[in-house]
């Protein structure tokens, strides 16, 4: 399984863009970006569910579980996991072997419609979470050994912490 990489200010700013994107193109209730193990990497929309780090837990775990299913089928790639009911759907999709993305919408809204527009946005993340693993290979995140309550905070705390690189050395006084 791949880490989920480090974030720059810039990568939450993109990947905001693309889930607000897409809640307005499918008239989604709300979009979330989940890590596999369940940690809500970040989400859009205003009627999405009471407690969006809960809701993440549990669209991983079902779509971990019915994964294994699809496996036990002998199915080589599970990509998507609906999850209808009487007045909200739900659709968790595969972005890479770090991230899901979940989406929450009414049955008003076609499903089909969501699943098309959902995936230029799967494309986006994937895009972008490469971006970030190229930058820096070396500096991934596992959130379990971090201890990390809130991922969403953990981004915004690191972007606000100083480089740790060292400073550069000043310049040499004039002769």
């Amino acid at each position: 399984m791949k880490s989920f990489p480090s974030l720059t200010t810039a990568d939450v700013e993109h990947l905001d863009g693309l889930l607000k994107d897409l809640v307005t193109r499918s008239h989604a209730l709300s979009a979330l970006l989940v890590e596999r193990a369940g940690y809500l990497i970040h989400s859009a929309g205003s009627e999405g569910p009471s407690d969006a780090a809960e809701f993440s837990s549990l669209s991983a775990n079902a779509f971990s579980a019915a994964q294994e299913m699809s496996k036990r089928l002998k199915e080589p790639f599970f990509t998507t996991l609906r999850v209808s009911g009487t007045r909200f759907h739900t659709s968790i999709r595969h972005v890479d072997e770090s991230a899901l993305l979940v989406v929450v919408f009414t049955t008003t809204s076609p499903p089909e419609q969501v699943e098309a527009e959902a995936v230029a946005t799967v494309i986006g993340i994937y895009e972008r979470l490469e971006i970030a693993r190229h930058r820096k290979p070396e500096q991934m995140v596992d959130f379990a050994d971090q201890n990390v309550d809130s991922a969403t905070r953990f981004f915004r705390r690191q972007a606000a912490q100083p480089p740790t690189d060292p400073p550069a050395e000043p310049p040499a006084p004039p002769a």
